[in-house]
């Protein structure tokens, strides 16, 4: 068996090299987050994702390339862990055990707080036990995965693409006819929104407030957390020439506009659509009540409620399914094949990567029970640490030749620690009311973070010895399109 293929994907098409990445990026915050967001803030949360669009469209023409030089390379780059590695050369793996671990646990994480939401969704939608349906959706991908594959992801991300932005243009198409333009801008207003009903709908208000410089700041640095998703970096170890990366940036382009449109549509029409529902902060209450109302018109609202359910669904396996590829690939051959942890015989490869993708599996599903408090704020903290430690890394790594592997290593830690650190340590303000930096300056802990990493990476590597004349040269080779 070819490792690379079953554990990344090998001869990617163009336009799959594209939607891989595009659509697990849009899963999780296009089809979910952005209708919901829309819906509870307004249309000013757009700058979010406008955030996400610029940072995709910077990854795509400045990192790509350089990354998938350094697979073709060094064969052995499959993930993050192995690329830091090589770029610094570390002999003695220390950044790749940082890395490994870092990436490894936080992904998990994410993933477990990912599927304990998906149960509390369909407990509230169709009072489905959690505990059951959360092990059958584990259980689940682990298998489909194990046994294709995890070049799959590639074969189906096609069908994935075309399905959701499909239910999603279907339903708010469906939504609006069933209202009117008359009928939802009167529930939109009756629905307390602050301010006028342009204003909501109005791109440069947040919550019924004008935005401010601060508020871009936060909400454009959101958005660019993207950069930091190792699952999308990766995805470019698998292509093999620029021509590849050429269709995938085109189709990526095009796809996330046209898809972050229509989620932004859709968020618009449910405001008015959910009435006299009165506004609900939780994730799940909005699903659960825009499932009823589709329901409730006719046989077609019926069938396009289970099509929205579905949607949810998929778009939430998409999210866990990208998040296991990168840790069952982070385990097997940066953990166990690099730290000769276990003998690998080739002819059991295949049953090696079959077992650790169960037991990753189960593990998120067993720590996803444990969490008793769920909150989208909760996940967005864990991805913003995750995002904070490896876009400012990965981009100083690919765009500055002194950058060393000390550097690297605070890159990682300090980008970790800092989103916490900024959104939660409290240091300002009377005994009554204690704010955070964040708070005090009126930005999120992304915008500081980022560039608490960026400075430390630069501070260190000043600091500590330069690279060695052969990682230097290395870097110049990639820079200028020389590869072996």
């Amino acid at each position: 068996m070819e490792r690379r293929k079953y554990a990344l994907g090998n001869n990617i098409r163009g336009y799959e090299l594209g939607l891989i990445s595009t659509v697990f990026v849009v899963a999780f915050t296009g089809a979910i987050i952005l209708p919901f967001y829309v819906y509870l803030f307004g249309a000013g949360v757009f700058w979010e994702f406008v955030g996400i669009i610029i940072c995709m469209a910077f990854v795509w023409n400045f990192e790509s390339y350089r990354l998938m030089r350094y697979a073709r390379r060094h064969k052995n780059i499959l993930s993050l862990p192995s690329y830091f590695k090589y770029r610094f050369g570390d002999s003695k793996e220390y950044l790749r055990i940082v890395a490994s671990s870092e990436i490894v646990i936080l992904t998990m994480v994410i993933m477990s707080l990912m599927i304990k939401e998906l149960g509390i969704i369909l407990y509230a939608v169709f009072g489905l036990d959690t505990t059951f349906t959360t092990f059958l959706v584990c259980f689940s991908i682990a298998l489909y995965l194990g046994l294709s594959g995890f070049d799959s992801i590639a074969r189906t991300a096609l069908f994935k693409a075309v399905f959701l932005l499909a239910v999603i243009i279907i339903i708010s198409i469906f939504a609006f006819k069933t209202m009117g333009i008359h009928t939802l801008i009167q529930n939109m207003m009756a629905m307390d929104v602050t301010g006028s009903v342009s204003d909501y709908m109005n791109v440069l208000y947040h919550n019924g407030k004008l935005l401010v410089p601060e508020d871009y700041i936060s909400l454009i640095f959101m958005g660019l957390l993207t950069s930091g998703i190792p699952f999308l970096l990766s995805v470019f170890f698998s292509a093999n020439d620029s021509s590849k990366i050429n269709v995938g940036k085109f189709v990526m382009i095009i796809y996330l506009f046209i898809f972050f449109a229509a989620a932004a549509i859709m968020g618009v029409i449910s405001r008015g659509y959910l009435y006299p529902e009165k506004l609900t902060g939780s994730l799940s209450i909005y699903i659960a009540r825009f499932f009823k109302c589709l329901s409730q018109n006719g046989n077609m609202g019926v069938a396009l409620g289970y099509l929205y359910i579905l949607m949810i669904v998929l778009a939430m396996v998409i999210t866990f399914e990208g998040s296991l590829h990168v840790v069952v690939t982070i385990i097997y051959d940066d953990i166990i094949r690099a730290g000769r942890l276990v003998r690998i015989r080739k002819s059991r490869e295949k049953l090696y990567i079959i077992v650790i993708t169960f037991i990753i599996s189960i593990i998120c599903y067993v720590v996803g029970e444990c969490l008793n408090f769920i909150s989208i704020n909760l996940i967005v903290t864990f991805i913003g640490a995750l995002g904070c430690a490896v876009a400012p890394t990965v981009l100083m790594s690919l765009r500055w030749r002194r950058m060393n592997k000390f550097g690297c290593i605070a890159g990682l830690i300090s980008g970790l620690a800092a989103v916490p650190f900024f959104k939660y340590a409290a240091f300002f303000g009377d005994s009554d009311v204690r704010l955070s930096l964040s708070d005090l300056l009126g930005v999120n802990s992304v915008a500081l973070s980022m560039l608490v990493s960026f400075l430390m990476i630069i501070l260190v590597s000043l600091i500590t010895p330069k690279p060695s004349q052969e990682v230097l040269d290395e870097y110049d080779d990639i820079k200028h399109r020389i590869v072996n």
